[in-house]
């Protein structure tokens, strides 16, 4: 067992004793519920040392607990310290189940409210309460008080992609969604899909690798108004190339205070699967609609320009892969 494991897990629970939470849920998850996380959110790394794309620890005062999927029942069991976490499996026997039939009365499980999308929240939620149980929302990441040598947020560019590429405009990519959100009787759509939100504005980024989207959040509403909550430091100085004309810049650490006012009094949309819950908590007396985006069914709408891509870079593939000669 390492040094750094140790230290990670004891300092975990002297936080979760100072925040009054007898558990704390880690999933391995970011506030976009990436299957490839940045460094600086692989929190269930840290603690446990399991590097695969999916999983989810369970910390308690006394036990400690590890749900990964089947593909990584034997990665797990090589790169986590069998003392520290008992295995177990994500989908036969996920963590709402066993916090079900083994939640102790009067628990308080703590969990951020930004990296638990509102479907799994729910299921902890109601698995918890039938034990007499709490669920706390956490406003603020516990990681940032436990994690010293921490990674910095990614700060990968962005880049414009031009619409002879897309084949449509962002423009006319906003004023479509748009109207999708005025026929769901919504006023807003809460988008917190980095590839989604990729598509509409027809760019591109490099915040993680193998995944060339950019880590940020927008709020769309129905007449059009868009609000892009991104790091302009990844922008660069130079904007010409970017299709942002009435676009708004905001600041992430601004997201939740905007989803708040914006919200207030309005019909908004986010998806259940991939939002979190603090998006949800934060929109006071606005109406949620649980939805699928509506971005997510027409990015699967090729246009001419993105189909005639695909076979470009098919063909580009073909002439590499017959090329390959072993060294």
């Amino acid at each position: 067992m390492t040094t750094k494991k140790m230290t990670g897990l004891a300092r975990l629970r002297a936080w979760m004793t100072n925040a009054g939470l007898d558990g704390l849920i880690v999933p391995r998850a970011d506030a976009h519920q990436s299957e490839v996380t940045a460094a600086h959110d692989d929190c269930l790394a840290h603690i446990s040392g399991f590097t695969g794309s999916a999983g989810l620890a369970l910390v308690l005062n006394d036990q400690a607990l590890i749900f990964v999927d089947g593909r990584y029942q034997i990665q797990a069991r090589q790169e986590v310290d069998p003392a520290d976490f008992e295995i177990h499996h994500l989908r036969d026997n996920p963590v709402d189940q066993w916090l079900k039939a083994q939640a102790r009365p009067g628990w308080r499980i703590g969990i951020d409210a930004m990296k638990v999308a509102l479907a799994l929240y729910d299921r902890l939620e109601t698995a918890l309460a039938g034990r007499s149980a709490l669920l706390v929302p956490l406003e603020r990441d516990p990681f940032e008080a436990v994690w010293d040598d921490r990674p910095l947020p990614p700060l990968g560019s962005i880049r414009a992609v031009p619409t002879e590429s897309t084949g449509e405009s962002s423009t006319e990519k906003r004023r479509r969604i748009a109207g999708k959100l005025r026929e769901m009787g919504a006023d807003w759509l809460i988008e917190t899909q980095p590839d989604n939100i990729a598509w509409l504005l027809n760019v591109r980024g490099s915040d993680v690798e193998m995944n060339p989207v950019p880590h940020s959040f927008l709020a769309l509403g129905a007449d059009g108004t868009t609000e892009w909550f991104v790091d302009a430091r990844k922008l660069g100085n130079d904007h010409k190339a970017f299709e942002i004309t009435g676009v708004g810049l905001t600041r992430p650490e601004d997201f939740l205070e905007r989803v708040a006012r914006l919200s207030t009094g309005k019909v908004v949309v986010i998806d259940a699967d991939f939002t979190p819950h603090a998006v949800r908590a934060r929109a006071g007396d606005g109406k949620i609609l649980t939805r699928m985006s509506p971005i997510t069914p027409a990015k699967a709408d090729k246009t001419a320009a993105e189909l005639e891509g695909y076979r470009a870079c098919h063909i580009e593939d073909a002439v590499a892969a017959t090329d390959f000669r072993p060294g």
